[in-house]
């Protein structure tokens, strides 16, 4: 059992060289055709994985929707929650016949609250962007030069991800806290949260530069991780500080949200490129453009009459008695080469 994996590790590399080997005897490439960063094997395909990586945004305009449709309705919830902190009065209040709705919806929308609809949402933005990660996982895995497992990554993001999630209605920090505290004796934070804060933030790092950096595209992918992190990073400063304060808290657990969020947006942007590596669109080489224009090249220089009379030497009765052969040599013949061709020329003549 030891050696399964050093034995699948060599392999993919036996598979790499020869499909590498393969490659080498295809001919050469068109100037055109799109650049394959990296190959993969046909399984490869959104078509072929059996998680829904059909429906993910491929297309910059796909994707431009699906950020929207994630950032509108946290964007509403959370103005709606914060307009009580904002004016310093509450918004669902009043009597009548609808007192009770009122005040549920008033809960609903509480920003201290770990049930408020903003915090639901970033939650279920996690759980999302977790079944997005294990589907790029699934794409990865048919790489044929990672013979390292470096798509694994992603399925730790996903547990990363869960466990994110979780920890909005959960008190995982406490625990953690709690048990690092007993367990080393330092209690680093209010009631050792510092503890669950440290290995978060490490976790997190690790996995995402382990995750990201072997894609192709991966710039829009750290740009939304790094701010899904800081995001987060706010939220825990939040909870560190929070000492019972209600704005501080209804900032942390927004800040919360959003880093939600982002990480959902952030695994769109990795599928969409992970997708564009299957497909062979990643790295389209710029047409080279020709150094002069057809319309402005050069017209061939017309022979001078020293080349021609090299070229063809006719006799006196009109008949063509020698030609050198060198029509398209445009070069400029001295006196004493058009004298010695004359001079064959003339010996042919007398030969015939």
């Amino acid at each position: 059992m030891s050696l399964s994996a050093p034995q699948r590790r060599d392999q993919r590399r036996r598979l790499v060289v020869s499909w590498n080997r393969s490659s080498d005897t295809t001919g050469a490439v068109p100037a055109d055709a799109p650049r394959v960063m990296a190959a993969y094997d046909p399984e490869a395909h959104p078509e072929k994985q059996r998680g829904p990586a059909v429906l993910l945004p491929t297309g910059l305009g796909g994707l431009s929707l699906a950020i929207v449709a994630i950032l509108v309705p946290l964007s509403a919830a959370l103005a709606t929650a914060a307009a009580e902190h904002a004016f310093g009065r509450e918004v669902f209040v009043g009597g009548g016949r609808f007192a009770r709705t009122l005040a549920a919806a008033g809960s609903v929308l509480d920003a201290t609250s770990v049930a408020a609809l903003h915090v639901w949402l970033g939650q279920m933005f996690l759980v999302i962007a977790a079944a997005v990660s294990l589907v790029v996982r699934l794409m990865r895995r048919h790489r044929r030069d990672d013979y390292k497992g470096r798509f694994r990554a992603w399925g730790w993001m996903a547990a990363i991800l869960v466990l994110t999630a979780c920890s909005g209605a959960v008190p995982l920090g406490r625990l953690v806290g709690a048990l690092m505290a007993d367990a080393t004796g330092l209690t680093f934070g209010p009631r050792g949260l510092g503890w669950w804060i440290g290995l978060a933030t490490v976790a997190f790092s690790v996995v995402s530069l382990w995750a990201v950096l072997p894609l192709h595209e991966r710039l829009g992918t750290a740009v939304w991780l790094a701010l899904a992190l800081a995001a987060f990073g706010g939220s825990a400063a939040a909870a560190w500080l929070a000492d019972g304060r209600p704005a501080v808290v209804a900032a942390g657990l927004a800040a919360w949200s959003v880093g939600g969020a982002l990480a959902l947006v952030a695994m769109l942007t990795a599928a969409r490129s992970v997708i564009r590596e299957v497909r062979g669109q990643c790295g389209r080489p710029s047409r080279s453009k020709p150094a002069r224009d057809k319309a402005t090249a050069p017209s061939s220089p017309e022979p001078d009459d020293a080349s021609a009379e090299a070229t063809s030497v006719t006799a006196d009765e009109g008949a063509t008695l020698y030609t050198d052969g060198s029509d398209h040599d445009q070069r400029h013949m001295s006196k004493a080469e058009r004298k010695r061709l004359r001079k064959l020329a003339r010996m042919n003549g007398a030969a015939a």
